[in-house]
């Protein structure tokens, strides 16, 4: 630990903070706080938030924290989460990677529309939509064209798709009211 580095009891407190689970205004409060500190000791919090994800039924206030970070290690293990989570965690990191900066987070999601889940589909639509990238569309229609052709039991997830599509890739140039 280098000399600025926050004393860990701190962190941990301000991690207990980030995940106190109430909707409550103050506690809002209190995890946009313990946030903002987090972020400001962001090499040391960071490293200890991952592996808090990489455990067993990660807090979705965790899985909704760490893109804000930015960093692209949390990228591949948000994509675990989406792929091989309850349906509930893999919408929570749908939304994390479709709010992450970083490419490869909209890679992960694209690579999410070819899984044979249909949640992790839908959760990877979702995180498209929330980026509002239009580079997103060719994959979007090739997802179409793979539910085209797939049994009508999946037509649910197809009609994500086309609305993902209609949202995204035939907006109105200017249009930036999705972002």
């Amino acid at each position: 630990m280098g000399a600025s580095d926050p004393p860990t009891k701190e962190i941990d407190s301000m991690i207990d903070a980030l995940l106190y689970p109430s909707g409550d205004w103050q506690y809002r409060h209190m995890r946009a706080e313990a946030l903002g500190y987090l972020l400001e000791h962001a090499d040391v919090a960071h490293p200890r938030l991952l592996e808090m994800l990489e455990g067993d039924y990660p807090s979705a206030l965790l899985i909704d924290s760490i893109w804000r970070f930015g960093r692209a290690e949390s990228v591949p293990v948000l994509e675990k989460l989406l792929h091989e989570s309850t349906d509930i965690t893999s919408v929570a990191a749908g939304h994390a990677l479709g709010n992450h900066p970083h490419i490869e987070a909209r890679d992960a999601l694209e690579r999410a529309l070819r899984d044979s889940n249909d949640q992790v589909v839908a959760s990877a639509v979702a995180g498209l939509v929330l980026r509002a990238d239009d580079h997103s569309c060719e994959a979007l229609k090739a997802a179409l064209h793979h539910f085209d052709e797939e049994l009508q039991s999946r037509s649910e997830i197809r009609n994500r798709i086309i609305a993902a599509i209609d949202a995204i890739c035939n907006k109105a140039p200017g249009n930036d009211q999705l972002r």
